[in-house]
């Protein structure tokens, strides 16, 4: 706990000391995040055994035709074996608000540059829809990501659609914010997540507690999980 302390604050120092550097192109914006976890978690499976993960990433936006046109990039530590040290997302798509409801359509990639088996690599359609009542401090949300590679691979012999449903809501109680989801990752996982969030010195500080449920005999998931993390992201 104390080297995860001590990790944790020596990155936000560096976080702290970011200038801020978006980047004007035409009627878009290029601009950049840092960030640091206590662990890195995602839909109740740690992907990086443990250990604090520091990540980085672009994002360019523009908007066209009365919609916004979005592409980025990030990457991460990982170590999720087969020779994995790191990971790299690469995502594009569009949203546009339609009153209260803002929906958002894009494809995103995973793609895992050390592994041994390039079955690993995957990517996804998604398709998110928000709903955030005008001046009022809560939001409902619903998300849909569709496998696009034929099968996540959790085994050397076997291969099954991995697509994932999620749920969630937001409420803003004005000294922290609050959010609530639960996820359904098929055949894998059942995750619960409830965070709260705040922001300090233009750095956004997010505790999250997660419950993970195994979903069927190949999750990746070794048994129930309980975690509690800490993170910090700086936008630049």
């Amino acid at each position: 706990m104390k080297k995860i302390i001590l990790s944790l604050f020596a990155s936000l120092l560096f976080l702290t000391q970011a200038a801020n550097a978006e980047i004007k192109i035409g009627t878009g914006s290029l601009t950049f995040n840092a960030a640091v976890s206590s662990q890195y978690i995602s839909r109740g499976i740690d992907q990086n055994k443990d250990s604090v993960t520091p990540s980085v990433g672009a994002d360019f936006t523009i908007p066209a035709a009365g919609f916004n046109l979005y592409a980025g990039a990030w990457t991460s530590g990982s170590d999720i074996g087969g020779g994995v040290t790191s990971e790299r997302d690469y995502y594009l798509g569009v949203n546009k608000a339609f009153g209260i409801t803002t929906l958002d359509l894009g494809y995103i990639i995973y793609d895992y540059p050390n592994v041994k088996d390039k079955s690993t690599n995957n990517a996804e359609y998604y398709a998110k829809l928000t709903v955030a009542p005008e001046k009022q401090p809560y939001t409902f949300g619903v998300a849909y990501y569709v496998d696009d590679t034929g099968g996540v691979k959790p085994s050397a012999t076997t291969k099954n659609d991995r697509n994932y449903y999620e749920v969630n809501a937001t409420y803003d109680f004005g000294p922290v914010q609050s959010l609530i989801s639960y996820g359904v990752f098929d055949k894998d996982t059942k995750t619960t997540t409830v965070s709260l969030s705040k922001e300090l010195a233009d750095i956004g500080f997010t505790a999250s507690y997660i419950n993970a449920q195994r979903d069927g005999s190949l999750s990746n998931l070794n048994k129930n999980r309980d975690y509690v993390t800490l993170a910090a992201k700086k936008t630049f």
